[in-house]
């Protein structure tokens, strides 16, 4: 066997080979330029296709968990970016509600039929909340209009006319008509006693979103000029406190309550339930006379106040409690009482929250 033990000859022959090889390289590139380039381009293109793939799918992922997140939110409150979107259509109306319902219709139909189904809701309810007021003289001279495209100009109605105005802007929204409700039933509102068993009173709407339904009462929540809303899909177990479905199902609740059970509750409204409110006994009144002590509690992420407008011949002490108020009452002498309740907001205004109601018989 030769072995070539000449440094620089084995040197030389390595250097030659390589030569050799570049050599054919270069003249490959030259004499088919336009496939080694087409070469180089494809593999160029091949890795910004897999980037921009690994970069859609990541957003593509981002948008759907915020999706999920609008459509997950338990309803209310709307995500940021929800109610941003209500709020650009909102503000946009300026002077499109002057006109007839239709006309508004029209607007409605053609700016916010893309919103999803919580949002329509929130946007209906938000604008018939802050523009129709209740008719109060009509209801005592008999001269109430009740339908939609007749109030419209005078933004005066009653509970009917809310109801049947919430459900026709819905529908004019392209929102399933299958999936709204107008409920007639019971109410604790003007009229009511304690003492005496409702009658039915009052209407209000129900609406199916994302599947799930939910009672709202725009009469209850008209007029206020904060966002904060407390009859806009308020929890079902709540909402039965003051509302009384006619029809059992409509309450939404696994085991429906009855007219009695409604009627033996304590008097409260939807701020008591915003505040996660609880009575001892919760009862709809209390046979008592001399004193008694209850408790009055919240679930709230700031620190409040109890106060009690003063009655004659009821005297009352109140004292904190962790995530409440002990509250005791003396009665002097007989007959009903009604104390009306109210807790400090985060701005310090006082929010009536419901009522205690004594019944004393000597």
């Amino acid at each position: 066997m030769y072995f070539d033990t000449d440094v620089k000859k084995v040197n030389e022959k390595f250097l030659y080979t390589g030569q050799k090889k570049c050599s054919k390289i270069t003249f490959f590139i030259k004499n088919h330029p336009y496939i080694f380039w087409g070469v180089i381009i494809g593999i160029v293109v091949l890795i910004i296709v897999i980037i921009a793939l690994a970069f859609g799918l990541s957003k593509t992922s981002k948008d759907e968990e915020t999706e999920t997140e609008d459509e997950n939110e338990g309803i209310f409150p709307l995500s940021e970016k929800s109610l941003k979107e209500v709020m650009n259509i909102y503000d946009g109306i300026e002077d499109k509600d002057k006109g007839t319902l239709s006309q508004f219709c029209e607007y409605l139909k053609s700016s916010a039929s893309n919103l999803k189904e919580a949002q329509k809701v929130y946007l209906v309810y938000s604008w018939i909340t802050k523009n129709i007021v209740y008719d109060h003289e009509g209801l005592e001279k008999d001269t109430v209009i009740y339908d939609p495209d007749k109030f419209f100009p005078t933004r005066k109605t009653v509970c009917s006319g809310y109801a049947r105005l919430f459900r026709r802007l819905l529908k004019e929204m392209n929102y399933n008509e299958t999936k709204i409700k107008n409920i007639q039933g019971y109410s604790k509102g003007a009229g009511y006693s304690v003492y005496v068993l409702p009658k039915a009173n009052h209407e209000w709407n129900a609406v199916n979103i994302n599947g799930q339904w939910c009672s709202v009462d725009t009469t209850w929540d008209a007029g206020k000029n904060s966002s904060v809303f407390y009859y806009l899909c308020t929890r079902p177990e709540c909402f039965v406190r003051d509302h009384l479905p006619n029809n059992e199902e409509d309450q939404f609740l696994p085991s429906p309550i009855s007219l009695n059970t409604f009627h033996s509750l304590a008097w409260t409204n939807g701020k008591f339930c915003y505040y996660n409110g609880e009575i001892n006994e919760d009862k709809s009144y209390y046979n008592f006379c001399g004193k008694r002590t209850f408790t009055v509690k919240y679930d709230l992420d700031y620190e409040t106040k109890l106060h009690i407008n003063q009655i004659k011949d009821v005297s009352f002490q109140i004292s904190n409690i962790t995530n409440g108020f002990q509250v005791e009452l003396s009665v002097e002498k007989a007959g009903k009482y009604q104390l009306s309740l109210f807790l400090a907001d985060e701005n310090l205004k006082p929010q009536h929250i419901g009522y205690i109601h004594i019944n004393c018989e000597k």
